[in-house]
């Protein structure tokens, strides 16, 4: 069986480099994996990628082995356009796969598109990705760390010196360690994608307001939604994705912040926390600390995230700390209801 494992370093590109992105390389690295953990197959409900990742894909079909330099010839699957699969922050589908059998380099090209509302930073945020042995992992490696929100990205996963054994036609592409979410590729299938494990974003159905009468701030946000991936950075811009424990899920929430504020200093919000209702356990939204001065305009596109228990139904409170320049800090609530 063949698995992948990400590694959690990368640094942060700038987003005009997406655009003359060429197919990535992969960095190989050492890593432990566990056994995947494979569910259910998506539903028919799962939504596709827009048109910026249709067209690649389209009429690719199962090809013959090719002749390589060398003794030996390639083993080659060309993927069929099946349904992309959401992995920590990108909807990934598979392009192709080709085993050298004289330098046993494999290789898996794919198709990496961010359709969030920010900006999501590729670095970071491939901890777990194998295949074969433990002793032959990779990461995403691309010509920018940061895909804008709307792009698609090709990259390639590159595995050198598999095992003599290795066997394409009985291979799986394992994002995701033992015990996460995961999602898992049957290489040696040109549907491939039509048979990956993959739990997509679900979008919750409201507003979240939350009014400090004193300071003057205002949060509001109408993007909401329930994540299998943990993600850092308030900011709306090289956001990062990482691999999550299936026993979890995360409450995400992109919005928008001001203050009318004209105190001197203007207005300074330190964190945001959630809880679900009767529960005394609250989550720390880690990195919020921004300010606003006076006049400012509002800061449009933060990003929180807040881990819960992915059995947590029904309303979870929000608490926002925000102080006058000088003050102390004054806590104002709001809540969600999640499904």
């Amino acid at each position: 069986m063949v698995r992948t494992r990400l590694v959690r370093a990368a640094t942060t590109a700038t987003t005009a480099a997406v655009a003359t992105a060429a197919a990535g390389l992969l960095a190989a690295c050492a890593s432990s994996v566990g056994t995947p953990t494979p569910g259910p197959a998506p539903g028919p409900g799962t939504a596709a990628v827009g048109s910026a990742t249709s067209a690649a894909a389209d009429g690719l079909t199962s090809s013959p082995p090719s002749t390589a330099s060398g003794s030996g010839s390639p083993t080659e699957v060309a993927f069929l356009p099946g349904t992309p699969v959401w992995w920590s922050g990108f909807e990934i589908e598979l392009v192709s796969a080709r085993l050298d059998e004289t330098t046993r380099l494999f290789e898996v090209q794919a198709k990496l598109t961010n359709t969030s509302s920010v900006d999501t930073n590729l670095g970071a945020t491939r901890a777990e990705i194998s295949v074969g042995s433990p002793d032959h992992v990779t990461a995403w490696d691309t010509a920018s760390d940061t895909i804008p929100h709307g792009t698609t990205l090709p990259s390639t996963l590159r595995f050198p010196s598999v095992p003599d054994d290795f066997d394409l036609t009985a291979a799986q592409l394992v994002l995701g360690g033992e015990g996460d979410h995961q999602a898992v590729f049957a290489l040696g299938d040109p549907k491939a994608n039509a048979t990956a494990v993959a739990t997509r974003p679900r979008d919750v159905p409201a507003t979240v307001v939350i009014s400090n009468a004193h300071t003057g701030a205002r949060f509001e946000s109408r993007d909401v939604s329930l994540l299998t991936a943990a993600c850092s950075g308030p900011n709306p811009v090289d956001v990062t994705y990482v691999p999550l424990a299936s026993d979890q899920l995360v409450l995400e929430l992109i919005g928008t912040i001001q203050s009318p504020s004209r105190s001197v200093g203007g207005v300074a919000a330190q964190r945001a926390m959630a809880s679900p209702a009767g529960s005394t356990a609250a989550v720390a939204e880690p990195g919020m600390s921004l300010v606003l001065g006076a006049d400012a305009p509002p800061v449009r596109g933060l990003h929180l995230c807040f881990p819960v228990s992915a059995d947590t139904h029904g309303r979870v409170d929000l608490t926002f700390d925000t102080r006058l320049v000088g003050e102390d800090f004054v806590t104002a609530t709001g809540s969600v209801q999640l499904p």
